[in-house]
């Protein structure tokens, strides 16, 4: 049986002792905090003084005339950006009015840079630290006029819009269902260029349970360079939808097991449990109050459950485990 979210004030006090027992130690939170420590210390201390590069903001606020001066000074410095022909196309980009508006919008919602440029950093610093060496990543912030993608990565660079994080009732997005709206929220900026910093390979498997590891990696990647908080704002669960899957793991693992769904390689399970969605479909009378991705959640506790099973591995080798997810799921003493 499913059962009723509690409270929020007694779900708030029960769930942060919890978390604080909890979380002590946890091989993730070591992880990340051991691999910051070691990319701050002398041995990874020379690091690239343009390691973050506010692009929009450096030019937007200038006239045409001084945006011509200060894109001349940085063409060298940044190959990336500056293509062949880049004067003609980067200043009609840069002058044009909705554009602009979308930069004001932006500032208007988004944290002050320095507090940008600090979690960023931290989050660069535990890569580097997990790697054992400094990435030479760079990245970049700037409006895209609503491309499709939030975060592009290129070789050596990420590409962050902030026009992708304007908040779910900005109008930008006024044609987007509100299940996917919830994915512009201001504090996904992060989490998002985490993701796109570690995109697991499909296993080859085919089967739901291949698929919910695959993304569960990617969430406990999230996880250990950033937080638990931020991995929940990728999945866009609210606080609420976090508390539902907290109380009744134990009764919708059981559900996933007795249909016999871990090992079915249908399309439609993946859709229903994997795939972005307003809820999760498993032919319950609560259906709709199960947020969506409830696979993608599971594969993310299967995954936390088998590096506390093994604690002695490293990061890397738990996201490298065995790609048969059968065997992740048996070593990972996974029991809700």
């Amino acid at each position: 049986m499913l059962l009723r979210t509690p409270k929020l004030g007694v779900l708030f006090a029960a769930s942060a002792a919890l978390w604080l027992s909890a979380c002590r130690n946890d091989p993730w939170t070591d992880a990340g905090e051991e691999a910051q420590a070691q990319a701050q210390s002398a041995i990874l201390a020379d690091q690239d003084p343009l390691r973050i590069v506010h692009f929009a903001d450096s030019l937007l606020d200038l006239d045409s005339a001084a945006m011509l001066v200060k894109l001349e000074a940085m063409a060298p410095r940044h190959p990336l950006i500056f293509e062949k022909n880049w004067r003609e196309n980067l200043p009609p980009y840069l002058l044009d009015k909705g554009l602009r508006q979308l930069w004001t919008d932006a500032k208007k919602v988004r944290k002050p840079l320095d507090d940008f440029d600090r979690r960023t950093m931290q989050m660069l610093d535990r890569i580097d630290g997990l790697q054992g060496a400094p990435s030479g990543l760079r990245v970049y912030t700037y409006i895209s006029r609503a491309e499709e993608f939030d975060v592009l990565k290129t070789e050596g660079a990420l590409f962050v819009a902030w026009d992708r994080f304007l908040g779910s009732e900005h109008p930008l997005y006024g044609n987007e269902s509100a299940y996917l709206r919830k994915s512009h929220d201001p504090m996904r900026i992060y989490s998002a260029m985490a993701a796109a910093l570690y995109v697991p390979t499909p296993s080859g498997g085919g089967l739901l349970l291949d698929e919910m590891l695959r993304r569960g990696k990617q969430l406990l990647f999230i996880q250990t360079v950033l937080g638990e908080e931020d991995a929940y704002l990728y999945l866009t669960y609210s606080a609420d939808q976090q508390a539902f899957v907290a109380e009744n793991e134990a009764a919708l693992w059981k559900t996933l097991a007795r249909e016999r769904w871990l090992f079915d390689n249908r399309a439609d399970l993946k859709r229903k449990l994997v795939e972005v969605a307003p809820f999760s479909k498993i032919g319950s009378e609560r259906d709709q109050e199960i947020p969506g991705q409830i696979g993608v959640w599971f594969g993310w506790r299967i995954m936390q459950a088998y590096w506390r099973s093994n604690p002695q591995l490293s990061l890397w080798e738990v996201l490298e485990a065995s790609p048969k997810s059968a065997e992740i799921l048996k070593q990972s003493n996974y029991r809700p």
